[in-house]
């Protein structure tokens, strides 16, 4: 998205959706459309971005499913010269599902060229496109990008993963300007992919890249030091074997004394807090007493005052 997508500024209304041209929907014109609607004639080869008033979506979602599930069924047309779907493979059903429904129930587009762009495609002039879609392979020079290429990489869960960064747009030189601007866009889009990556790690709370490099270092520094040691072990002679064996049992013992250190902090941690819960309930414990004592002493002193009055009454009497 590069932009926010307004009904009323591309002319949508009820009856006539808004979307963008998908000439490769070639089953709109052949025995496809014939099979899959009663009203072929009123196909419109659209797709990609849709914009639709609520009242023609509530009446057309359900019909799109199904003319969907027809479509992916229908396994004996899946042929690219009958649906232009160069994988045979059904993968456009729902495109074909969208175009067949609204065929249906004759809902019948504005077709508008300037909403969205593949990039690598040549823009047309003055177009403010709202939406990349990167539905084939683009690249510029050396550089390219097809999603399909990381279909088994996590560059989502994998902390600051990235695609290869696009060239920089001050190395463009072309002198067709056509091609500098489809070059520009293509560079766009694929920064774009690495900056959402990028947010997404930093709202995943992904270590710092700069603590990850210097992890980094110092675990090679430590493979380094390791080598080295063993390459000195190797070198000794089979003298030095029972100094060897004391330096191994040294070893052990730090080892054993370290892993006894976090278990002590730990219990002392434990008893630190369970001393503060007995404070806490004694300090508790003392204002409940004090305050039922108080509370005690208080009904007392009210029931000898009302003691004395009762007396004093009689007494008048």
């Amino acid at each position: 998205m590069r932009g926010p997508i307004t009904p009323w500024e591309y002319g949508a209304k009820r009856g006539h959706p808004v979307s963008t041209p998908y000439e490769y929907l070639i089953g709109c014109d052949n025995i496809l459309a014939k099979i899959h609607t009663r009203n072929p004639s009123a196909c419109d080869k659209v797709g990609g971005v849709i914009i639709m008033h609520i009242d023609d979506l509530r009446r057309f979602a359900l019909l799109w499913l199904h003319k969907s599930e027809e479509v992916r069924a229908d396994k004996a047309h899946y042929a690219t010269n009958i649906t232009g779907d160069i994988y045979n493979s059904g993968w456009i059903s729902e495109m074909y599902g969208y175009s067949f429904a609204a065929a249906e129930i004759n809902l019948r587009h504005i077709i508008r060229r300037d909403i969205m762009i593949y990039p690598g495609y040549v823009p047309l002039p003055r177009a403010k496109y709202r939406v990349f879609h990167y539905g084939l392979r683009f690249g510029v020079g050396n550089w390219s990008f097809d999603k399909a290429d990381w279909r088994n990489a996590d560059v989502v869960n994998t902390c600051w993963a990235k695609f290869p960064e696009p060239p920089d747009p001050a190395t463009i030189t072309k002198q067709d300007l056509d091609a500098r601007e489809r070059d520009f866009l293509s560079i766009e889009c694929g920064r774009a992919l690495n900056k959402a990556l990028y947010l997404h790690h930093k709202r995943r709370n992904c270590p710092r890249l700069d603590t990850i490099s210097s992890t980094s270092k110092k675990t090679d520094q430590v493979s380094a030091s390791n080598k080295i040691v063993s390459v000195a072990q190797k070198s000794r002679s089979i003298s030095r074997g029972n100094i060897e064996s004391m330096d191994e049992g040294r070893l052990k013992t730090v080892k054993r004394t370290a892993a006894s250190v976090q278990p002590l902090h730990r219990s002392r941690r434990l008893a630190r807090s369970s001393r503060m819960w007995i404070i806490a309930v004694w300090a508790l414990s003392i204002v409940v007493f004090l305050l039922v004592i108080s509370m005690f002493f208080t009904e007392q002193r009210r029931n000898a005052s009302r003691s004395r009055v009762s007396r004093s009454l009689k007494a008048h009497v």
